[in-house]
């Protein structure tokens, strides 16, 4: 063991540069990438792309857009039988009328023609049949920003260059190493790796669409299941609104022969779970802390000691 301490004490140092030495700058380094990185973030998520319309109210449909890609058909369903327009199977009893038509979301005006047309009243096959519709929709609320579009994402891609610098400098510096211990160099990539993805990771909403949610969430938490609300008694698109922002539950309470028969998962949005979650992952999610951590306490090993196995 003496013997290969020696060893390694006398071999050349890789680029001049010790590995204590290096790893102090390699985490000093890393630290400031994830602190720049995470700020970058934070100032995407919060942006307001002056080429925005001004912020109005939403509809039931693009209220559960905010939510995931499923619930708008399911918020259609809810107001096509709000309005009686179908019954308990799914099949339409009636047409809408003109001021209906005029009143109705696009995405409800979809369904109601695919139903219209055919015996397929599941889930799955709803939301095949109104796919256009709802990319429509999608691409709408881009427009208006309240989800993330291509250039948010890019600037997000853009908040990762720092810490991608700090991995191929740790890279370089593995490739430099001939051999030499660079166990600590790894662990610190490992991390930084972690925390580029974290920097850059997609999210759904903008600030203005987590706005609008909670916004929506905090107006009608009387419509919540759990409340036992008379649906028909806040009017006929009340349903709507509440399967928006609280899932398929709200069909079964509201018609459970209708959730029934187009197989609407009891606990979400039928069998396609919420993707968005609307705080938690649509947050900034800083935790560059945690990243500093780690690299302090790579940065104090390689100052107590351990020679040349920090940063080869």
């Amino acid at each position: 063991m003496v013997q290969w301490t020696a060893a390694a004490t006398a071999a050349p140092e890789t680029w001049g540069i010790s590995g204590p030495v290096f790893m102090l700058c390699y985490v000093i380094a890393a630290a400031l990438a994830v602190g720049l990185g995470y700020a970058r973030r934070a100032a995407v998520l919060r942006a307001v792309d002056p080429a925005w319309p001004p912020a109005g109210p939403l509809r039931p449909s693009e209220t559960a857009m905010l939510v995931d890609d499923r619930r708008p058909v399911l918020a259609g369903l809810a107001q096509l039988r709000g309005h009686q327009i179908i019954d308990s199977s799914g099949k339409p009893v009636r047409t809408p009328t003109d001021s209906e038509q005029r009143h109705l979301d696009p995405i409800s005006g979809t369904l109601y023609a695919h139903l219209l047309g055919s015996d397929r009243r599941r889930v799955r096959d709803m939301v095949t049949a109104t796919g256009t519709a709802v990319r429509g929709l999608r691409d709408s609320l881009t427009a208006r920003g309240y989800l993330f579009g291509d250039k948010q994402r890019k600037a997000l891609w853009m908040a990762r260059v720092p810490l991608l610098a700090v991995l191929a400098l740790g890279i370089a510096r593995l490739f430099a190493s001939s051999g030499r211990p660079v166990g600590f160099l790894v662990f610190a990539m490992i991390v930084v790796a972690l925390l580029t993805w974290a920097v850059g990771r997609p999210t759904r909403l903008t600030q203005r669409g987590r706005d609008a949610l909670a916004n929506a969430t905090a107006g009608n938490r009387h419509l919540r299941p759990a409340n036992a609300p008379a649906y028909s008694a806040y009017g006929p698109d009340s349903a709507a609104l509440a399967v928006a922002l609280y899932g398929g539950l709200v069909l079964w309470t509201l018609d459970p022969a209708l959730a029934g028969a187009a197989e609407i998962a009891a606990g979400g949005g039928g069998g396609g779970g919420s993707s968005c979650g609307s705080g938690s992952t649509c947050s900034t999610g800083d935790s560059g802390g945690g990243g500093d951590s780690g690299g302090s306490s790579c940065g104090s090993s390689c100052g107590s000691g351990c020679g040349g196995g920090c940063g080869g």
